[in-house]
C-alpha cells in the first residue's frame, strides 16, 4: 500500500494490519528489534555524554589558551625584570667602585688638610714684625706673606673638596641603596610572577586528562554498540554481511580517509572519513563513505536531483517532505532509496532492482567500515521506500 509522508499521523486499520504483518516478517529475518532499540539507546546516551564532555573540553582548551596568552605575557614581564635587575645590579657594581674612588680621594684630601693647616699652625707663630726681621730683604717677606696666604686659600679649597666628596658619596651610596631595595622589590615580583606560572602551568591539566579519560572510555563504548548494531543490521539479510569492497560502486569519495590520528579505520571513530582540504563532508552535506553520501550521489547520477539536507539516514522519511513519496513495508521500485530507521543513525540503501517482496540494494558503510557493498537481497516489510 503506498502512503505519503503526509498521511503517517493517521493510520487505516487496513494499513496497522500490514504494519503487524510487516514487523513479523522482519522478525522472521531474525531481527530484534528490542534489542536494536536497546542498543540505540545506549549509543545516543554515550553519544551525549561525549558531547557535553567534549564541550567542557573545549572550554578547557580555551581556557588554557588564555592561561598560554597570560603565561606569555608573565614571561615577558619577567624579561624585562631580569634586565631591569642586571642594570641595576651593574649600575650598583659601578657606584661602589666610584664610591671606593671618592673615599680614597677623601682621604688623600684630609691628609692634605692636615699638612696645610699644621704649615699654617708653624707661620701663624711668627709676628709680622718677626717675620720682616728674619727675612734678609722685602722680597723674601713677600714670599713668605704669599705662602701664607696660599696656605690659607689650599685650606679653605681643599675644605671645598673635601665638602663636596661628601655630599657625593651621600648621594651614591642614597642611590646604591635604592637600586638594592628596587632589585629586591623586582625580584620578589619575579618570584611571584613564577610561581603565577607554574599555577596556570598547572590548572585544568589534572580536569582534562580526566575527561579524556572518560571520552576515551565512552568511545570504545560506542564502538562496541556500533559492533553489535552492525550484527543486528546483518540480520536484516540472512545473518551475516558479505565482505565489503573499498571504493567501491563507482563512488567518487570512496579513497577518503579517517580524519581521527591513531583511530581503527574502520570504523574510524564516528565515521569520520574526509579529505584535508573538503573536510567531512560531500557537497549535499553528508559524510564521505557514509550511506546517505552514496545514495545521494546514485541518485544524482540516475535524475540529476541533488537530496541534500535530510540529516541521518532514519530521519529521511519524515524530512523528505511532500516533494516525493514515501511507501512504507512495500512498493519498492528500482532509484529508490530504501530506509531503516532502527539504530542511532538509521541505514539508507539504494534500490538497484525489484522481484515481488524482495527489493536488491546496494550501499555503503552498513558494516561501519564505510565499503561498498554491491545488490543483494532483502525484504521490503520493515522498510521506507522514498520514490525520488
Amino acid at each position: 500500500m503506498k502512503m505519503k509522508k503526509r498521511s503517517f499521523n493517521s493510520i487505516h486499520p487496513r494499513l496497522a494490519l500490514l504494519l503487524v504483518a510487516g514487523v513479523m516478517a522482519f522478525s522472521a529475518l531474525g531481527a530484534v528489534p528490542l534489542v536494536r532499540a536497546n542498543l540505540s539507546r545506549q549509543i545516543e546516551k554515550l553519544q551525549q555524554e561525549n558531547k557535553k564532555n567534549e564541550a567542557v573540553q573545549y572550554k578547557l582548551e580555551i581556557q588554557a589558551t588564555d592561561f598560554s596568552d597570560q603565561i606569555n605575557k608573565l614571561q615577558q614581564q619577567m624579561a624585562a625584570l631580569e634586565n631591569q635587575i642586571q642594570t641595576n645590579r651593574a649600575r650598583s657594581n659601578a657606584l661602589e667602585k666610584e664610591i671606593t674612588k671618592a673615599e680614597a680621594e677623601l682621604d688623600k684630601q684630609k691628609q692634605l688638610l692636615g699638612q696645610s693647616i699644621k704649615a699654617m699652625y708653624l707661620e701663624g707663630q711668627i709676628t709680622t714684625i718677626e717675620m720682616l726681621a728674619s727675612s734678609r730683604n722685602l722680597s723674601e717677606f713677600v714670599d713668605k706673606q704669599q705662602y701664607r696666604d696660599a696656605v690659607k686659600d689650599k685650606i679653605k679649597l681643599t675644605l671645598d673638596k673635601i665638602t663636596r666628596l661628601k655630599l657625593q658619596l651621600n648621594g651614591q651610596k642614597e642611590e646604591v641603596e635604592n637600586l638594592i631595595k628596587e632589585q629586591r622589590a623586582a625580584q620578589e615580583k619575579l618570584d611571584e610572577q613564577r610561581a603565577e606560572q607554574n599555577r596556570l602551568l598547572g590548572l585544568n591539566v589534572q580536569e582534562r586528562a580526566d575527561l579524556d579519560v572518560k571520552i576515551q572510555k565512552n568511545a570504545e563504548r560506542i564502538t562496541e554498540l556500533q559492533a553489535q548494531q552492525v550484527l543486528a543490521n546483518a540480520r536484516l539479510f540472512g545473518g551475516k554481511l558479505p565482505p565489503g569492497v573499498p571504493g567501491g560502486g563507482g563512488y567518487p569519495w570512496g579513497d577518503a580517509v579517517c580524519v581521527h590520528p591513531g583511530a581503527a579505520d574502520p570504523p574510524c571513530g564516528q565515521y569520520d572519513w574526509g579529505y584535508p582540504e573538503a573536510g567531512i563532508y560531500d557537497k549535499w552535506g553528508y559524510g564521505y563513505r557514509n550511506c546517505t553520501s552514496y545514495v545521494a550521489w546514485k541518485i544524482k547520477q540516475r535524475t540529476g536531483r541533488m537530496i541534500s539536507g535530510l540529516g541521518d539516514a532514519k530521519s529521511w522519511p519524515t524530512t523528505v517532505g511532500d516533494r516525493v513519496d514515501v511507501d512504507y513495508g512495500q512498493g519498492a521500485r528500482v532509484g529508490d532509496a530504501a530506509v531503516i530507521t532502527a539504530g542511532t543513525y538509521g541505514h539508507v540503501m539504494y534500490v538497484e532492482a525489484v522481484e515481488g517482496d524482495t527489493a536488491y540494494v546496494s550501499d555503503y558503510n552498513v558494516g561501519g567500515d564505510g565499503y561498498y557493498r554491491a545488490a543483494r537481497p532483502i525484504k521490503q516489510a520493515g522498510l521506507y521506500f522514498i520514490h525520488f
